[in-house]
């Protein structure tokens, strides 16, 4: 991961503004820290610092057209970057490096803004036009690579992360009360909100375009399609399984470009072994591949056992890491002030850890992100098929009948939820999509704890405040399509792609990659029938299937385990920072003013005493809601702590001495 920033000025521009964009790349310096570069065209200012990966020697940025008028910074990678170079030259131009981004300052020239269609990678790109005074800004089709905006009476200003616009001003450091409140319901804050105030996210799959007088035009330039479920066609299993294997094995190839040596994570789980059995496919006879596994001190969740399993079968080199409750909260600070956002799970402080331990031997690591909403995988899915035709129209008094028998056994109504509630869900999504369980779980957790002034605003259902979705996208679909198009818009690229990805990846100095979310796999994924990712009750059966050509058929058939780690209970443990007991403290609580102090007390004695022993379904949901709410209010108090509070704190570490290479115009 590299890093971009940048600014067009509505004013003549000078050298402290020269200067103030510089220290917004050096303040992000871990997420390139081999080289900055700094150039100005027309009205902009743009800065990038480079993780160098691909064309190490050759790859300088900016990137820029044969007259100059064209710059580009960029971040990220550009897939297929080698049949654009290829195509450029056929129509006259020069190209100096080898690098994958240069090919966007002259794709841009030869089709303006269209150029973002034909780009398959992970990437977000900032380019100056000098000729027409406009600055594009685009973010790639899935949200890997973030970018963040923001416009004042100088200018608009842009930003990697938004700890940049915030070190130089551009913008007050101020709490955005709606995102709280998505934070408790969706379990993230979905762009283009942010957590800041007048900070916009860039959506994926859009670009911003900034003219010279400061106008602006927000415009999609892909859009992923399920097919209607009447004119879903049939597959035969046998040649989506081939064609899968064939898109998956290219994906990897192309996920694998660069000077660094391909690394993987490896659970216990099918998704990360499919990578890894790929990319020890294609390195027999070569070093072997490096596999990184997360570890817990807690057995019931360790998946160590069964990924050591995995990697002596594919032959990969296994580094485990574990990671106890100590190390979680210990971690935690490090990971808020990267991730920018509070988080309601603990999970990405595990993989910050392991992401540490890959920078210890490459710059590139592949994940196995992206399958569960390609190929049906997460347990809510399953959930639907069975609760979902429950929430349809005309079912109250069926839904009135099975409601009490479901809350008997789980402690809550969040697999049914009362009929105002799946109609309000309906109105805003056009459907009621499997994450809905989840997300009422969360508002169950969540509410409770919340200051009066942030329950009554959830209650009144204000979280969908700023929530950029179509409903008609998913009207008329498959059932199945409809939630893995929601998931496809709402978790993955807000939170997986977010805090559990980009930001604890570019805080390590490393790039992830993610071949299941390679736009060939993306879109082949999308055409096949439901049927053929959940068969009965088995999950992602036709990924199981194509799995059979790299995987043993053993681990290909492993049931499903989540990726998980301890919930609440890391920043009340007796090792935890005493940070944790200040931002907990009545006093501190009271004076940030999210949260009900009481209610906040009510939990910690909850957890406090928790039984011992395997819980049922019911007393293991109380435990995960116990665990989410602290979570959120542990989060959001460090969160407030960092960036809000006495201005602000530095990063907690010492960023590395990057080599300047000094203002190219």
């Amino acid at each position: 991961m590299c890093g971009i920033a940048g600014a067009l000025y509505l004013r003549p521009i000078n050298m402290f503004d020269i200067e103030q964009v510089r220290a917004m790349g050096r303040l992000i310096a871990y997420r390139g820290p081999d080289e900055q570069c700094v150039a100005q065209a027309g009205p902009c200012v743009l800065t990038a610092v480079r993780l160098s990966i691909v064309d190490v020697a050759g790859g300088h940025q900016p990137y820029s057209n044969e007259n100059g008028q064209i710059r580009v910074v960029f971040n990220g990678e550009i897939y297929n970057h080698q049949a654009l170079r290829a195509m450029l030259a056929a129509r006259g131009h020069q190209l100096v490096s080898y690098s994958d981004g240069e090919v966007i300052a002259h794709l841009y020239e030869e089709y303006g803004a269209t150029c973002f269609q034909l780009l398959d990678g992970q990437f977000a790109i900032a380019i100056a036009d000098a000729a027409s005074g406009t600055l594009l800004l685009a973010r790639d089709r899935m949200g890997i690579c973030p970018l963040h905006w923001v416009e004042n009476r100088d200018g608009v200003y842009f930003c990697s992360e938004i700890k940049g616009l915030l070190e130089i001003g551009a913008v007050a450091r101020q709490a955005n009360p709606i995102a709280l409140l998505q934070m408790a319901y969706f379990g993230t804050v979905c762009a283009p909100l942010t957590a800041f105030q007048n900070v916009h996210a860039l959506p994926p799959a859009h670009y911003l375009s900034i003219r010279a007088d400061g106008i602006s035009t927000l415009q999609r330039y892909w859009a992923l399609e399920f097919p209607r479920a009447t004119e879903q066609l049939r597959t035969e299993e046998n040649i989506a399984s081939q064609e899968l294997q064939t898109r998956l094995e290219a994906a990897v190839e192309t996920h694998t470009q660069g000077e660094f040596p391909a690394t993987c994570f490896l659970s216990g789980g099918i998704d990360s072994a499919v990578i890894g059995g790929m990319l020890a496919q294609r390195s027999k006879g070569h070093e072997q591949v490096d596999a990184f596994c997360a570890t817990s001190e807690h057995e019931k969740i360790n998946e160590g056992r069964a990924a050591l399993m995995t990697a002596q079968a594919l032959g990969l080199r296994f580094n485990p890491i574990q990671i106890t409750e100590a190390d979680i909260s210990a971690v935690f600070c490090k990971l808020i002030w990267h991730a920018e956002v509070p988080t309601i799970s603990t999970e990405a402080a595990a993989l910050f850890l392991l992401s540490e331990k890959v920078g210890e031997h490459s710059k590139v690591v592949l994940t196995g992100e992206g399958a569960d909403e390609a190929f049906g995988g997460y347990l809510a899915f399953r959930q639907s098929k069975l609760l979902g035709p429950l929430a349809g129209p005309g079912l109250s008094m069926v839904r009135a009948a099975v409601r009490p028998l479901l809350a008997r056994h789980y402690g809550n109504d969040c697999l049914l939820p009362c009929d105002t509630r799946i109609d309000s869900i309906r109105s805003h999504m056009g459907c009621f999509p499997a994450q809905a369980y989840e997300w009422e779980f969360y508002r169950a957790a969540t509410m409770p704890v919340l200051a009066p002034m942030y329950r009554a605003m959830l209650e009144q259902d204000r979280q969908w405040e700023g929530f950029a979705f179509d409903p008609e996208a998913v009207r008329g679909r498959h059932w199945l399509n409809r939630s893995l198009y929601v998931g496809y818009q709402v978790m993955l690229p807000n939170y997986l792609l977010g805090a559990h990805g980009d930001r604890l990846f570019s805080a390590n100095s490393i790039e992830g990659r993610y071949p299941f979310l390679d736009r060939s796999v993306v879109e082949y994924a999308a055409t096949l029938p439901p049927s053929l990712k959940i068969r009965g009750m088995r999950e992602k059966y036709i990924l199981r299937r194509a799995a059979q050509r790299w995987l043993p058929q053993e681990i290909a058939e492993r049931p499903k385990k989540r990726f998980v780690m301890p919930f609440g209970t890391p920043f009340t443990n007796v090792q935890a920072p005493a940070l944790y007991q200040h931002l907990l403290a009545v006093d501190t609580l009271r004076d940030y003013g999210y949260f009900d102090p009481q209610a906040v007390q009510r939990v910690l004695d909850a957890l406090a005493c928790l039984p011992v022993g395997r819980p049922n379904a019911r007393a293991y949901l109380d435990r995960l809601g116990l665990g989410i709410a602290l979570n959120l209010v542990a989060s959001t108090q460090l969160w407030h702590y960092l960036f809000i509070a006495n201005a602000g704190c530095p990063m907690p570490t010492t960023p590395r001495v990057i080599h300047n290479h000094g203002i190219t115009t």
